[in-house]
């Protein structure tokens, strides 16, 4: 299932994976626990985590939740370009 990132206003002492988890009812396995929870702004308590789309469906109301955003894929455009400095 496709993920997406979903930006959370957290107490840095509820910045945990599991603390996250818990505050908005999500499971193990709805949540990317190798992208973990990702401080963004720490001055406005910014955070981001990578979820599955249905569970971002449903937490997208959620007080803690200030955005939900696609996450493509990030790949070359075009072909590589060959290394001019060997010239």
């Amino acid at each position: 299932m496709a993920r997406v990132m979903v930006t959370l206003r957290l107490d840095p002492e509820q910045a945990t994976l599991e603390e996250m988890r818990r505050l908005l009812g999500l499971a193990a396995d709805e949540v990317d626990p190798a992208f973990g929870v990702v401080n963004i702004s720490p001055a406005e308590h910014l955070y981001t985590i990578l979820v599955d789309e249905a569970a971002a469906a449903r937490i997208a109301g959620h007080d803690l939740v200030e955005g939900v955003y696609g996450n493509p894929r990030v790949e070359p455009f075009g072909p590589p370009e060959e290394d001019q400095s060997s010239s």
